[in-house]
């Protein structure tokens, strides 16, 4: 089985308001997380964090379908607006200017192998003036999208790499900008707005974590000791992998959502940030 790191609902979540909420998704072969939101006072309700166990990952449509069958906020509830967000590692960016439309499939495969059994999707984001193009299991695409009533599908990054631009070029600055999640990292960096680098890592241990960090620093140009590292995830101050970045970098930060959901009492002891990537699907 796997592991529920947390799970925690406000006294205020009803079920006969869900219209009024808005239900964030971000989900892929290692773990599920949701936020759940009140629109109408930007108020948030619940938080849930589960990590699939590794039998689980063997036979994940099942293994998603117990979730939302043993969960009260899931189970047979329709939302406002439902956005449900994949977290897969086969993902690459194309520049419009170099995008032609008809097999994006083709992208991938100069990065990777695309297996019978993958879907290929695409998203066009005219803030990055590209193409995103990323690929996940068919099976689990449409049990997630059948289970969980989506008003749209994406993928987290497109979110992510838009939400960290706008606060490089509000803030005038260069940073590097790093979400945790599991074992893997995904890793950017942003000159006044514009995106400079990019990628996703496995990592087995802290050490091998810093290593990709330090990567993404020097792939940018940058100096870990000028410019800042923003973080967000699953990653707190007292963990291994932070003490390793703090470490090496000088200036590290925990991501701020720019109009966060007031947080009511059963929540206000969550750190913003373990959500933070959650509220950029929005």
């Amino acid at each position: 089985m796997g592991v529920s790191n947390y799970d925690i609902a406000s006294a205020a979540f009803r079920r006969d308001r869900t219209q009024d909420y808005e239900l964030s998704i971000l989900t892929g072969v290692d773990s599920f997380a949701y936020i759940i939101r009140d629109r109408t006072q930007n108020q948030l309700l619940a938080y849930r964090s589960y990590s699939f166990g590794r039998e689980e990952r063997q036979s994940w449509p099942a293994a998603l379908e117990r979730i939302i069958a043993a969960d009260d906020r899931l189970r047979e509830t329709r939302y406002g607006k439902t956005v449900l967000a994949w977290d897969t590692p086969v993902l690459t960016l194309v520049p419009e200017a170099l995008y032609t439309p008809g097999n994006p499939a083709a992208y991938l495969e100069q990065l990777t192998v695309v297996g019978l059994d993958d879907e290929v999707r695409h998203e066009h984001f005219q803030e990055l003036g590209s193409e995103l193009i990323y690929s996940a299991k068919r099976d689990h695409i449409t049990a997630a999208e059948e289970q969980l009533h989506a008003l749209r599908t994406q993928h987290y990054a497109g979110a992510l790499l838009t939400a960290w631009g706008r606060r490089s070029r509000r803030l005038a600055h260069e940073s590097v900008s790093c979400s945790v999640r599991e074992n893997r990292l995904f890793l950017a960096g942003h000159r006044n707005g514009n995106l400079e680098y990019f990628n996703t890592f496995r990592y087995d241990n802290s050490q091998d974590g810093v290593y990709f960090l330090l990567l993404a620093y020097d792939q940018c140009g940058f100096a870990p000791d000028r410019v800042p590292l923003y973080l967000s995830g699953d990653v707190t101050a007292s963990g291994e992998l932070y003490n390793q970045f703090y470490r090496y970098v000088e200036d590290v930060r925990f991501s701020v959502y720019p109009t966060p959901p007031a947080a009511p009492p059963e929540l206000s002891g969550l750190a913003p940030h373990l959500y933070f990537d959650l509220l950029c699907l929005g």
